[in-house]
């Protein structure tokens, strides 16, 4: 688990030096494995390099007992029982160097002056050492010689031996390299399985991302490249997961906006076309009767034109922020003159505005506010006031100025928001009493709209329900001291 967190980078260098340290390490228990054993079968089974080397002063010492009689080819058999078969071959040759007998059927020597050079001499020839002895006769003279040929290599004492010594002592002496190529499968197979997972894991990620199904995770974690990867793979697929799910409900949102709009448009449009089929049928002569059918097309058609402006303006929030156009106010006249508009909008239903305004600032100067907006949020959110304050009832407009922001709540006193008011308020197309039409032109988009504009100015919006009754919003502008 440590080795699989360790970065690639890491992993490569730990494999390759656990590679040759283990290799090192096996080789030398090894070699001395194979020490022990050759100690053990040494003089047993196998004769050490230079056994047949140390024999050749015995048997140099034996031919020169025999003299000159060991040139005649009858006497071969005296030469065959002191010289074995096995580790050393001969050759008798004359003094030219001419081969009488032996076992050993290469050409050393090409004339007389080259032999007696060589004679009582050692040397090798491909990996052969040759001892030349000379064949002296009585009278002194040098008759010939017999050279010994043999290697310096163990031997096996039993043929048999040799088949299974000789591969296992092969073995042994390369070992090095099969251990090298045995612990680079190993640690390769280790390395190769902590990448193998994570990559078939992402595979089978792109694939189910390819039939579009993204309900999975890459369980897969590890403080690596690889971890990484699929920790960025995951992020990926959940950013691609709610990108199709704002997507989704963009377009529930655009269905539901047409829906609602062909709704709101649906009974001024009807009354339009009834009024306007009756001017048609009727053939009215009354001017005051004529008069009226025309007032509620007007005003119907008036509702059709609040409700595509108000539209319009909404898809241009959605479409891009709203840009800010500053200039310059005195908030406590402004609010006052709109306190006056108000009370001429609900003069139907004789409602009473009380207005607070607190102002903390120590330089009550003029404020750098965008004027239009901050005047469609207010009309907004008192307008929505009004639409649920019974008559003859109070709405209260506090306002409190810092250095930094103006916070406006309006509280109706009507019965409040519902649980699902407080949830939904800001929605798109939202209406908090159902039961109601849209004959007075509310098509749920007025505190959507607020609420967008005052994040326009850096501000929050938020809405609650006070004690005493009544449901309240209240919200925050930040505005400049200067432009």
């Amino acid at each position: 688990m440590i080795f699989k967190n360790k970065p690639l980078k890491a992993q490569f260098i730990i494999s390759f030096i656990s590679i040759l340290i283990l290799s090192i390490l096996a080789t030398i228990v090894t070699y001395y494995i194979g020490y022990l054993l050759f100690l053990n079968i040494q003089y047993k089974k196998v004769y050490p390099a230079n056994y047949y080397e140390k024999m050749i002063p015995s048997i140099e010492s034996k031919i020169r007992g025999y003299g000159a009689d060991i040139l005649n080819i009858n006497n071969k058999s005296k030469i065959d029982k002191i010289i074995p078969k096995e580790g050393i071959k001969y050759q008798v040759m004359n003094q030219n160097g001419d081969k009488i007998y032996g076992t050993d059927s290469q050409k050393l020597i090409r004339n007389r002056d080259e032999l007696f050079k060589i004679i009582n001499t050692t040397f090798g020839i491909k990996g052969s050492y040759y001892k030349v002895i000379p064949i002296i006769n009585k009278q002194g003279m040098i008759e010939g010689a017999v050279s010994l040929s043999y290697t310096l290599t163990p031997y096996f004492i039993n043929k048999s031996d040799k088949f299974f010594y000789e591969p296992l002592f092969i073995i042994i002496l390369f070992s090095p390299f099969i251990y090298i190529a045995l612990f680079t499968i190993l640690f390769s197979m280790e390395f190769t399985k902590n990448i193998r997972k994570p990559l078939n894991l992402i595979i089978e990620a792109s694939r189910k991302i390819k039939e579009r199904d993204l309900n999975f995770d890459i369980d897969y974690k590890a403080d690596n490249e690889l971890g990484s990867l699929c920790a960025a793979f995951n992020d990926m697929k959940d950013e691609l997961k709610n990108s199709l799910i704002t997507q989704w409900k963009v377009e529930q949102e655009r269905h539901e906006m047409v829906e609602s709009l062909a709704h709101d448009l649906k009974t001024p449009i009807s009354i339009i076309r009834g009024y306007a089929e009756s001017l048609f049928d009727d053939c009215i002569d009354d001017k005051l009767k004529f008069k009226k059918y025309l007032d509620v097309i007007v005003e119907n058609a008036d509702k059709c034109i609040k409700i595509v402006k108000m539209m319009l303006f909404m898809s241009e929030l959605d479409d891009s922020s709203a840009n800010l156009n500053f200039s310059q106010i005195n908030i406590k006249d402004f609010l006052t003159h709109k306190i006056d508009e108000y009370k001429q909008i609900s003069k139907d239903k004789s409602l009473n505005f009380d207005l607070d305004i607190l102002d903390l600032r120590h330089d009550k100067a003029m404020v750098y506010i965008d004027v239009q907006k901050f005047e469609r949020i207010m009309d907004n959110i008192v307008i929505n006031s009004v639409r649920y304050t019974p008559k003859s009832r109070m709405i209260k407009i506090k306002c409190n100025i810092d250095e930094y922001k103006i916070s406006i709540t309006v509280c109706d006193s009507g019965s409040g928001f519902s649980k699902k008011d407080l949830t939904h308020v800001f929605e798109r197309f939202y209406r908090g009493d159902m039961s109601r039409s849209s004959e007075d032109g509310h098509v749920g988009l007025g505190l959507y709209i607020a609420k967008k504009l005052v994040e326009a100015h850096g501000g929050k919006i938020e809405a609650y329900n006070r004690d005493g009754g009544g449901a309240c919003i209240k919200f925050d502008l930040k505005y400049e001291k200067s432009v």
